[in-house]
């Protein structure tokens, strides 16, 4: 994610006005890597979220505080001591890195005011949260880092504290930026440049410059992302200069942010419009609302959507493993059903010896007219049997092949529809948004005896929450996100005449839409628009949603019939229309309802 020196340069300005004066009311910490510092300032409530997880370092504010755990851990009592009920002073950045400090006065032990300062270095894996005193000492870190760990720098109680940036990169906006990389060029050796992109020359020499930026000045430049230093001369070299300054003036100027979208899924943001991913994706320019507040949904859904690829990560590998298990049981079969090929030319070898047999003695083999084909053909035997029992045998052999291919047949139609059940179960797995989602697919494994009893997940009975869109103020659409679900928007909330949608052939969710207005027992229509929508949204919620066009069935509710023994979600249907979807929502106007 671009959560780089710039974005942290937006967040700073939007601290700095909403914690300016503002007091610490309460710090809770739930794990080694995350705070939350409840703000209270006049009248208003903020809580800030922080986290120095390495895998993912952010700040915003959130809603939810959360609950408090019964035992502080030990820097949430360091930060309690020093700075609970300190007022904040100053929020700034540290050049144009991704470090945020808070100053905040606090009356110290002899009730003398005093100014500590709580560090934020928001850098990926090298993430940390430190508080100082006003002279730089460490008190104490949510990570300490010792010698052991890190040459560079040590982060621990009595050390002085340094920023990491002051070790080696250049705050691009205190230097002539033409100036600067042609001296970081010139300072290069030839092997240098022949082993170096312009990317990661670029981010890995000035503060703040994520490896989207620097793709962003070479999208403008018109030069290739894998481009080596030893490609280009110094007329391009000045080229990308002019386009890296005029990239830092829109940021300056800025006074809004983009977010970008793809199938209506936020993947990415920035503080000015990247030409990069706008020219692919959906770009949506925000200028009246918080930064923080898009962050905070924009990392709640990411958190949720990491939530539930870790809780999945078990079902997964089951399912894959099965899958891979069905694969090597099919291709067994098939090399038995070759041998199973030869079944007709048996019975024809008993049908011919038993022709033949009073002309024909004992022996090794005999060779005698096919009068199927009018060709001589010869016959192995069994010279210990007689020439009747010989051809008995072969059509002994000729029934157990034709009874043992019937029986592979119906083992491996069997194993290929398990395996498109269990695919389908993995797209499902993949729609999931919510640990009920995906609470739904273990009930469902757990009934078919795909998983134990005690790791099917028990928890009060809730009521299914399928995902539903409003069109034009007036016409519902309802989605299923796994078959528990898919079975509920076709036979609970469908009623006749609603409109159906479903990927043709493939496995995918049921879209089901509904209307406001003339939903009666007369059939009603929908805009031509709105087949589109429909269409797409089944597209997208399909196992081919990663190709250009899908076609998709649509027909009446009152057309499904649910097999009679039928698993949940199954439907069949003989009458119905067809359309082909692109699978792609940017272009539609969708709502979501709330929950």
């Amino acid at each position: 994610m671009a959560f780089d020196g710039f974005c942290i340069n937006k967040t700073v300005k939007e601290y700095k006005e909403i914690f300016t004066d503002a007091r610490i009311s309460k710090i809770i910490q739930n794990n080694n890597y995350d705070i939350v510092f409840v703000m209270k300032k006049g009248k208003d409530t903020y809580n800030l979220f922080v986290s120095s997880n390495p895998s993912m370092s952010y700040t915003y504010l959130i809603k939810d505080k959360g609950d408090t755990p019964k035992n502080a851990l030990n820097f949430c009592m360091i930060l309690r001591k020093y700075v609970s009920n300190g007022k904040i002073i100053n929020v700034s950045q540290k050049g144009n890195e991704r470090i945020i400090v808070f100053e905040i006065e606090h009356l110290d032990e002899m009730g003398d005011l005093s100014v500590k300062k709580l560090i934020l270095e928001l850098m990926g894996k090298h993430s940390n949260i430190i508080l100082t005193d006003e002279n730089d000492v460490i008190m104490d870190s949510i990570k300490r880092v010792s010698t052991l760990t890190s040459s560079l720098r040590e982060v621990l109680p009595q050390k002085t504290y340094f920023f990491p940036s002051d070790l080696s990169k250049i705050n691009p906006f205190e230097v002539n930026v033409k100036e600067a990389l042609c001296t970081l060029f010139d300072s290069l050796s030839d092997n240098d440049k022949e082993n170096l992109s312009l990317v990661s020359f670029l981010f890995s020499n000035f503060e703040g410059v994520s490896k989207l930026f620097a793709k962003e000045i070479l999208y403008r430049a018109d030069f290739s992302y894998d481009l080596k230093l030893s490609d280009i001369g110094k007329e391009d070299l000045n080229k990308i200069a002019s386009v890296f300054g005029e990239l830092l003036d829109l940021h300056i100027k800025s006074e809004c942010f983009y977010e970008y979208r793809k199938n209506q899924k936020t993947f990415e943001y920035s503080t000015f419009l990247y030409e990069s991913m706008a020219s692919e994706n959906e770009a949506i320019k925000h200028d009246d609302v918080l930064f923080s507040d898009f962050l905070c949904d924009f990392y709640h859904e990411k958190y949720n959507r990491d939530r539930i690829l870790q809780k999945s990560g078990d079902i997964i590998n089951l399912l894959n493993s099965v899958i891979a298990k069905n694969d090597k049981k099919i291709a067994e079969w098939e090399k038995e059903l070759k041998e199973c090929e030869n079944k007709e030319t048996l019975k024809i070898y008993g049908e011919l010896l038993k022709a033949y047999s009073h002309n024909l003695q004992r022996g090794q083999s005999v060779r005698v007219l096919n009068y199927y084909t009018n060709e001589d053909v010869t016959i192995p035997l069994d010279e210990n049997k007689t020439i009747i029992e010989n051809s008995n045998r072969y059509f002994n052999d000729y029934s157990k092949a034709k009874r043992r291919e019937a029986k592979i047949d119906e083992l491996k139609d069997e194993t290929k529809k398990e395996n498109e059940y269990l695919k389908e179960l993995l797209l499902y797995i993949s729609l999931s948004e919510t640990t009920s989602d995906l609470n739904e697919i273990r009930e469902e494994l757990y009934s078919k005896g795909y998983i134990k009893k005690n790791t099917a997940i028990r928890e009060k009975k809730k009521s299914i929450s399928v995902k539903h869109y409003i069109y034009d103020n007036n016409y519902h659409i309802y989605v299923g996100k796994n078959n528990i679900q898919n079975e509920e928007v076709t036979f609970k909330i469908a009623t006749g005449n609603d409109w159906w949608f479903h990927a043709k052939g493939i496995p995918g969710s049921h879209v089901i839409v509904k209307s406001d207005k003339d939903n009666s027992a007369a059939e009603w229509e929908m805009p031509d628009e709105l087949f589109e929508i429909c269409g797409a949204i089944a597209a997208v919620n399909s196992s081919h949603s990663g190709l250009s066009k899908v076609e998709i069935d649509y027909t009446r509710k009152k057309n499904l019939k649910k097999p009679a023994g039928g698993d949940k979600g199954m439907v069949i249907y003989h009458t119905y229309y067809s359309l082909v979807a692109i699978p792609d929502l940017s272009s539609f106007k969708l709502t979501m309802a709330k929950s």
